[in-house]
C-alpha cells in the first residue's frame, strides 16, 4: 500500500478537536456535556445475585431470492461466582416470499421455535437502502426475537435482583420487536430482575466527529470505571439508561452498557458483578459469560456445509429444479472460489 495513504489516515486521526458532547439521531436524545466528573470508580461489592448472559446465532443453510432456510440458535449461561448452568435452544426457520394483495411478504414457518410470522418486504426497518428487504435478513430478525423470548422466559424463573445481560443494546430496531421487549420488561418488573445489554461495537460520535469511546478514553482514569450520564433518552422504543464502561484496568476495550430503567437497578452491584466476570485473558475486560454464550450460540461454517450437503442428498433428483433458484444468487460464490 502506498505510504501516502497511511500518512493520510494518520493525519485524519490526529486532526481532532476537543469533544463536548455525544451526537444522537433525534431530539428524543438529550446528550450530557462531556465532563471528567462523570467518571465513577467501579467498587468491589459482595453480592449473591445471579447473572444470565444471552446471545444468539444464525446462518442460512440454503436460499435464493424467494426463500431462505436458516438455523437459529440461542444460548444462555448462568453465573453466580462460577458457572451454574448453560442451556441452548435451536430450531429451523423457513422463510418464503408470497404475494399478498400488491405486496411481497415474507412468511416464516419455524420448526420448534415461534408461531408463524409475516414480514413486509418493504418494511423500512428491514429494507436495504431503497431496495426491498433481502429475504435472508429475516433470519437475523428471528434470531433477535428468539434472544428476547429466551430472556423473558428466563426472567420468570430468576430471583429478585438477579440480572440478565443481552448482547447488543435495548433499542427496538425492527417492526414487532417491541412486543418481545415488552414481554421481557413486564417479567423484569414482576420479578424485580435487572435487564442490561452490552454492545461489542459502538458508532456513537461526538460533536467534533470523534468516536465517543475514544474521546472518553483520552480523558479517563487508569483503573476500572463507568461513565454516566451520557444522554437522557426519552424514546419509548429505547427505555434505557446508557453507560460507558471499562471493566478491567488492563483492557484495551471500552463498551457501551444499557440498563432498562423500568426496574430500579443498583448500578454499583451490577457493574461489580460484570467486572468480576471480565477478568479472563481470552477477552480481558469483556464478560466471559457473553464469550461463552457467543461460542455456544454461534453457527459454524462446518455445520452449515454439513446441513447443506445433507439437504442436497435428501432432495436428490429434485435438486435440478431447486438449483435453478439457488443459482440466481450464488454467482459471487463461484468467482470467490476461482484460484
Amino acid at each position: 500500500m502506498d505510504k501516502k495513504i497511511i500518512k493520510k489516515v494518520l493525519e485524519a486521526l490526529n486532526h481532532r478537536v476537543k469533544s463536548s458532547y455525544a451526537i444522537f439521531s433525534d431530539n428524543e436524545y438529550k446528550a450530557a456535556q462531556i465532563d471528567k466528573n462523570n467518571f465513577h470508580i467501579i467498587d468491589e461489592l459482595k453480592t449473591d445475585n445471579k447473572v444470565a448472559f444471552i446471545d444468539g446465532g444464525n446462518a442460512e443453510i440454503i436460499g435464493a431470492s424467494n426463500f431462505s432456510l436458516q438455523l437459529i440458535r440461542c444460548c444462555y449461561v448462568l453465573y453466580k461466582s462460577k458457572r451454574l448452568k448453560l442451556e441452548k435452544k435451536e430450531f429451523y426457520a423457513l422463510v418464503t416470499a408470497e404475494i399478498k394483495g400488491e405486496k411481497v411478504v415474507y412468511k416464516t414457518e419455524t420448526f420448534g421455535g415461534f408461531d408463524n410470522l409475516i414480514f413486509n418486504s418493504e418494511d423500512e426497518t428491514l429494507k436495504e437502502g431503497v431496495n426491498r428487504a433481502n429475504i435472508s435478513k429475516i433470519g437475523d430478525v428471528i434470531r433477535r426475537f428468539s434472544e428476547l423470548k429466551m430472556a423473558s422466559e428466563l426472567a420468570s424463573r430468576l430471583d429478585q435482583k438477579d440480572i440478565i445481560v443481552l448482547d447488543g443494546d435495548l433499542k427496538v430496531s425492527f417492526t414487532d420487536e417491541i412486543k418481545y421487549f415488552n414481554d421481557l420488561y413486564n417479567q423484569g418488573k414482576e420479578k424485580n430482575v435487572f435487564i442490561a445489554a452490552i454492545a461489542k461495537t459502538s458508532r456513537v460520535f461526538t460533536d467534533s466527529g470523534d468516536s465517543l469511546i475514544v474521546a472518553l478514553d483520552e480523558i479517563s482514569p487508569k483503573n476500572c470505571w463507568y461513565y454516566y450520564p451520557v444522554v437522557e433518552i426519552n424514546n419509548k422504543k429505547h427505555e434505557a439508561d446508557m453507560f460507558i464502561v471499562k471493566l478491567h484496568e488492563r483492557s484495551n476495550y471500552i463498551f457501551k452498557l444499557e440498563v432498562y430503567k423500568g426496574v430500579q437497578c443498583q448500578i454499583n452491584e451490577l457493574l461489580s458483578i460484570l467486572k468480576h466476570n471480565s477478568s479472563d485473558p481470552v477477552f480481558l475486560g469483556y464478560p466471559y459469560g457473553l464469550v461463552e454464550a457467543d461460542r455456544y450460540a454461534r453457527v459454524s461454517n462446518e455445520e452449515i456445509e454439513y446441513l447443506r450437503t445433507t439437504i442436497t442428498a435428501e432432495i436428490g433428483k429434485d435438486w435440478s429444479r431447486l438449483g435453478k433458484y439457488v443459482n440466481t444468487l450464488n454467482a459471487h460464490n463461484i468467482l470467490d472460489n476461482i484460484r
